[in-house]
């Protein structure tokens, strides 16, 4: 917080080349496409991997803490950031992802690791039964149908096997982080005090939380702001309300300088929900 001074005076905002949106989707792309309920990140450039932050190694080992050499399936893994955070701790794992620009980015990076074409819905159709000792679901678990997830989940877990519903956000007990939020239109504020609902199949999610902080240049936060499935989602009008908005916030309001650094506090929610029987 010490990074970010109000003043009174709003000074004149500066235009800053924010370049394309990602994938360079035109606005009839959108419309008939994403905007309509599809998968927005079917629309994602490489903006989601470069400015998406990284997994703690502490949160994920907490997700998996007590499996002796699990075996793991990272469903809707995107770019591969959770994939990665898994490999490096030498879990053997596979991965699960819908969207066809996120897989072409995965596997330049993870060309060793498993890729399957499906969603969390379709893991029964994919895999035999009892093949994952957890099933891991990063920055994705409010993307799918609870209960027809759980059921498949359900099937393809081993007896002692888990999910696990991890995310990185940002902390929004900060007022400026809070009121960002707000400007990026960032739907997805995953609260600790709000358990993610499960199946029948499933215990309720015990939290484990982490809590730090990425040193980001200020520029950076318009290029994160495109990653939000409401940036990806909106008309090129939209988008470029939105950035106007995040220009005055960060400006004018709170008075920062394009070519300084901020602290940006985050959280990470690991929750761990066990398979009953």
């Amino acid at each position: 917080m010490d990074h970010v001074r109000l003043k009174g005076a709003v000074p004149a905002i500066p235009m800053v080349n924010l370049g394309p949106p990602p994938g360079s989707i035109t606005d009839e792309q959108q419309v008939g496409g994403a905007a309509r309920g599809g998968n927005p990140y079917t629309l994602a450039g490489t903006d989601y991997e470069r400015y998406r932050p990284a997994y703690l190694p502490a949160a994920v080992r907490a997700g998996l803490s007590g499996l002796a050499n699990p075996q793991v399936l990272d469903v809707g893994a995107g770019s591969g950031k959770f994939t990665r955070a898994l490999v490096a701790q030498g879990v053997k794992v596979s991965a699960l992802e819908p969207a066809a620009s996120m897989r072409e980015m995965f596997r330049e990076s993870l060309p060793q690791v498993p890729l399957f074409e499906g969603k969390a819905e379709d893991v029964a159709d994919l895999f035999a039964p009892n093949t994952f000792d957890a099933l891991c679901f990063a920055q994705s678990w409010h993307w799918v149908d609870r209960e027809a997830a759980c059921a498949a989940a359900a099937t393809v877990m081993k007896p002692g096997g888990r999910l696990v519903i991890i995310y990185n956000q940002m902390n929004v007990s900060f007022p400026w982080v809070k009121r960002l939020s707000r400007v990026m239109r960032s739907g997805d504020v995953h609260h600790p005090d709000r358990v993610p609902q499960v199946g029948k199949q499933f215990a309720t999610p015990e939290l484990k939380l982490f809590q730090w902080g990425i040193s980001i240049p200020v520029a950076a936060l318009f290029a994160l702001a495109k990653t939000r499935s409401s940036y990806l989602k909106a008309s090129e009008r939209g988008k470029q309300h939105m950035q106007s908005n995040l220009r005055s916030y960060l400006w004018g309001d709170l008075a920062l300088d394009p070519s300084q650094n901020v602290t940006l506090p985050y959280y990470t929610l690991v929750w761990v929900a066990p398979k009953i029987g």
